[in-house]
């Protein structure tokens, strides 16, 4: 999963609609490892209801539930928000139903069960859909915020362009803000397809200071970085 793609998931909520008390809980516990937060609802109704309060980023829904079906359920959601991404989810596929999901323009409809690398696609169709309707910016302190659609950091009234490395290092330490990334996971990542002696992501980091400031990435011991 891309660095943009776990930064959107880490910062959204998701709805999370299915009446079968064991499963939600369980998938639940799944969607945790990707986002910031999941509200759960047992029926149509209270789906509603949570959509009014807790406004999700995203929402996953089963197609027959009590009180309040999928579709109807979706309806009702598309009647104001055109945008919002919704996946469908079914025991089994229903042409009936599966044709009238279409009309309401869902990321997918997926029959069950759900398997882990299926659903890291579908949220990270759902971060594309996030990332196209919104420019993300991320305030990172009083004076620096990140743009994550356009990959550039500013400080207040200055633009600071970064490198490509630079970009796929700074997002990283973001998409686990407050948490040590180690040398080994950064190394990993940057210079998967290339050598690079062991000097490489020290220089990196000292040139990045050089144009953000040394404030921002912080060293904990010979481990690795973190942003606060």
């Amino acid at each position: 999963m891309l660095e943009k793609h776990k930064f959107v998931l880490k910062n959204s909520t998701i709805l999370l609609a299915e009446d079968e008390e064991n499963l939600r809980n369980s998938f639940a516990k799944v969607l945790l490892l990707y986002v910031g937060a999941v509200c759960t609802a047992s029926d149509g109704e209270e789906a509603l209801s949570l959509y009014a309060t807790k406004k999700p980023d995203i929402i996953i829904t089963d197609m027959k539930m009590p009180k309040i079906n999928g579709i109807d359920f979706i309806k009702t959601v598309r009647e104001n928000n055109k945008d919002i991404p919704i996946i469908v989810t079914s025991a089994y596929t229903d042409k009936e139903l599966l044709l009238e999901s279409i009309k309401l323009s869902l990321v997918e409809y997926i029959v069950k069960p759900i398997r882990e690398s299926e659903l890291i696609k579908l949220l990270e169709m759902c971060a594309n859909v996030i990332l196209d309707k919104t420019k993300t910016v991320l305030h990172i302190d009083e004076y620096h915020t990140y743009d994550y659609t356009n990959k550039i950091l500013k400080y207040r009234e200055t633009y600071i362009t970064l490198t490509n490395k630079e970009v796929d290092f700074f997002e990283m330490l973001l998409s686990h803000r407050g948490n040590l990334v180690t040398r080994q996971a950064i190394e990993d990542k940057l210079y998967i397809y290339e050598e690079a002696p062991p000097s490489a992501l020290k220089n990196l980091v000292f040139k990045l200071r050089k144009k953000i400031g040394n404030d921002i990435i912080k060293t904990v011991g010979n481990l690795g970085y973190t942003i606060q």
